[in-house]
């Protein structure tokens, strides 16, 4: 039996993971009247120690917003492998589940393959990994929509980095119709990349991303203090071949959250709107201002535009040295 359950989770674990090695099963099942959580180990991964004791703590499982809490638990052992099954059920349903870490994350090597059932049927799978550590399932549609929505707008709100390169792209100003086909070139490079990663058709290493994204606030800072003016065409260009490192820097983002395998293109796109979202807010705050400041005072204007380049520039060249010789 347990045999036949690991053999099923490696089915599902292969398309998340290809170079698993190992497999620790969790299944979780839910109905009107209670959750109930079991977990397929290897017993060499537990070290000796008490199931009952080890695998609870190590189960980092909320239910929709409080934590699971199993009042009864029964350990089933595969007498014909290396392999235990230990059970817990609380006496809650949920909407929806959220693992915060895989079960053996210290373990080099192991996926932790989740299977959630509602009512006995499978609604959401997912596969954790070091790289890949948290997942929410079980939720509707409408709620993941919702939630990865939130998830892009805090992204980029959070991020300096996002906002003083967009910040440093409108900062010279121009005609409604200039200032939105820069933005749009932005958009449209990060949301392809952003899109490939998260689908895992192609990716780019932290290591280049990171420097790469503080090298482009350098090189729009710079181009601000230098040029005053910088050509519509110019400008565009840049937008839009920095925007490709943007899209992988918001893609770590994504995939760390892990994407739901019953809606990986509602979600996708809900955080690309989030991050549209958060970005237009930037552009609708600062535009104005820089506007009404150049009616008012010209001059003071000008000072302002020339300070906030100075600052974008020193900001970008700070974080590149930081993450190319002390990262």
């Amino acid at each position: 039996m347990v045999a036949a359950r690991l053999a099923a989770l490696l089915a599902l674990a292969l398309p998340a993971a290809a170079h698993v090695i190992q497999i620790t099963g969790v299944t979780i099942r839910t109905d009107p009247t209670r959750t109930t959580v079991t977990i397929t180990a290897h017993l060499p991964l537990l070290a000796h120690t008490d199931p009952n004791v080890e695998l609870p703590r190590r189960l980092r499982l909320r239910l929709d917003d409080t934590w699971f809490r199993a009042v009864s638990t029964a350990i089933t052992r595969d007498p014909g492998g290396d392999t235990l099954s230990w059970e817990g059920t609380d006496p809650r349903p949920a909407a929806s589940f959220k693992l915060d870490a895989p079960i053996f994350p210290d373990v080099p090597g192991d996926t932790t393959v989740v299977a959630v059932y509602r009512d006995g049927k499978l609604i959401d799978r997912a596969a954790l990994t070091p790289q890949h550590p948290a997942a929410v399932l079980g939720e509707n549609t409408s709620a993941v929509i919702r939630r990865f929505i939130e998830m892009g707008i805090a992204h980029i709100l959070s991020g300096p980095d996002h906002i003083l390169f967009v910040i440093g792209l409108i900062l010279a100003g121009g005609t409604f119709r200039r200032l939105l086909a820069i933005v749009s070139a932005f958009t449209l490079a990060h949301s392809i990349t952003l899109s490939c990663t998260a689908l895992g058709i192609a990716s780019l290493a932290p290591r280049i991303v990171e420097p790469m994204i503080a090298f482009s606030i350098l090189v729009v800072g710079i181009e601000n203090l230098l040029t005053g003016k910088p050509k519509f065409n110019h400008r565009v260009a840049m937008a839009f071949g920095f925007g490709f490192f943007h899209g992988f820097g918001f893609a770590g983002a994504l995939t760390e959250s892990g994407l739901p395998q019953n809606a990986i293109a509602a979600s996708l796109a809900a955080f690309n709107i989030g991050v549209e979202l958060g970005q237009g807010l930037i552009v609708a705050l600062a535009v104005p201002a820089l506007a009404y400041l150049n009616h008012q005072s010209p001059k003071l204007h000008g000072i302002v535009v020339r300070a906030a380049a100075a600052v974008i520039a020193i900001a970008g060249a700070a974080w590149f040295l930081q993450r190319t010789l002390f990262a």
